[in-house]
C-alpha cells in the first residue's frame, strides 16, 4: 500500500515537473520572440531617425541656399546691400585709421588656425558626399588632425557639442555687431562649453574629420545677422588698402550704419 502511495505520488511529481517545464520554455520561446520583435522594430526607428536627420539636415541646407540665391537676385535687380550703394571712398573718409581699428578690434578677423591651405571655398560647388551642386556657406581648411582651433575674436559660445545638421563637433560663437562664427568636424575633446566667454585668439578645439567630412579638416563660417558672408576677406582684414577690400568684397553687410555706431561710440567715450 505504501509502495504503491509511494509511486503514485512520484508520478504526480514527474508529471508536475514536466508540465512545468514545458511552461518554462513556452514563456521562453513567447517572449524570446516578443524581445526579437522590439529589438528589430528598435532597429527600425533607429533608421527611420538617420533618414529623418539626413532629410532635415538636406532642407536646412536647402533653405540655406534659397536665401543666397535670393540674396543673388536682389544683387541682379538693384536690391544690393548697403555697401554697393553706398561710396567705398565716402564710407573710408567717415572711417579714419582710429576707427578702422577699433572696428577690427571687434569683428572676427583673421585665420582661425595655424593651417592656412584652403581645400574649399565660400560658394556654391559640387558637394564632397553627396555629389551634387549645393552652397557652401565657409571655408573648408585642411590640416593635420589635433591642430589648435583659435576663436577669431571675443564672444559667447552659444554652442558647444555634436551637429547633428553634418558639422560634427562643432562650436559656435557670438561676436559684437551681430557677427558670429562657426567651427565645424573637429575632435570630441572640445575646449569650451556653451556659454563660455572666450577671447580672440583661445582655443576651442582641434582640427578633425567628426561629422559629414571626408577628411581631416576645419569648416570655417562667419556670419552677419545669421545670414553667411565670405569669410575670405576676414582673413587678411587690417587698416587701410586691405580695409577697403573687406567693404568692397563684403556687401551684405551695413558698413554705413556700423561704422556710424563705431564713430558715435568713439566720441561718446573720448568726450568724457
Amino acid at each position: 500500500m505504501y509502495r504503491r502511495h509511494n509511486s503514485k505520488y512520484l508520478l504526480y511529481t514527474s508529471l508536475f515537473l514536466a508540465g512545468t517545464l514545458v511552461l518554462v520554455a513556452l514563456f521562453s520561446l513567447y517572449f524570446s520572440d516578443k524581445t526579437a520583435v522590439i529589438k528589430q522594430q528598435e532597429m527600425v526607428l533607429a533608421h527611420k531617425y538617420r533618414t529623418l536627420q539626413q532629410k532635415i539636415a538636406q532642407k536646412e541646407a536647402e533653405y540655406r541656399r534659397l536665401n543666397d540665391s535670393i540674396d543673388d537676385i536682389k544683387a541682379q535687380i538693384g536690391l544690393r546691400g548697403e555697401a554697393q550703394h553706398a561710396d567705398i571712398g565716402a564710407l573710408l573718409q567717415k572711417c579714419t585709421p582710429r576707427i578702422q581699428h577699433l572696428m577690427l578690434g571687434a569683428l572676427p578677423v583673421g585665420y582661425p588656425s595655424l593651417t592656412h591651405r584652403i581645400t574649399s571655398g565660400y560658394g556654391f560647388r559640387v558637394h564632397p558626399i553627396y555629389h551634387e551642386e549645393r552652397f557652401h556657406h565657409g571655408i573648408d581648411f585642411g590640416g593635420k588632425e589635433g591642430t589648435p582651433i583659435h576663436a577669431t575674436q571675443d564672444g559667447i559660445v552659444l554652442f558647444s557639442g555634436f551637429s547633428r545638421g553634418g558639422y560634427g563637433n562643432m562650436v559656435i560663437i557670438a561676436h559684437d555687431y551681430g557677427f558670429s562664427t562657426l567651427y565645424g568636424h573637429m575632435l570630441p575633446d572640445l575646449r569650451v562649453k556653451t556659454g563660455d566667454f572666450v577671447r580672440k585668439g583661445e582655443t576651442i578645439g582641434f582640427l578633425g574629420n567628426s561629422g559629414l567630412s571626408t577628411g581631416p579638416h576645419l569648416h570655417y563660417e562667419i556670419k552677419y545677422l545669421n545670414k553667411s558672408v565670405d569669410p575670405a576677406p576676414f582673413l587678411h582684414a587690417r587698416a587701410g588698402s586691405a580695409f577697403a577690400t573687406l567693404l568692397r568684397q563684403s556687401p551684405k553687410i551695413a558698413w554705413q550704419s556700423l561704422i556710424a555706431a563705431v564713430t558715435t561710440a568713439y566720441k561718446r567715450f573720448t568726450s568724457l
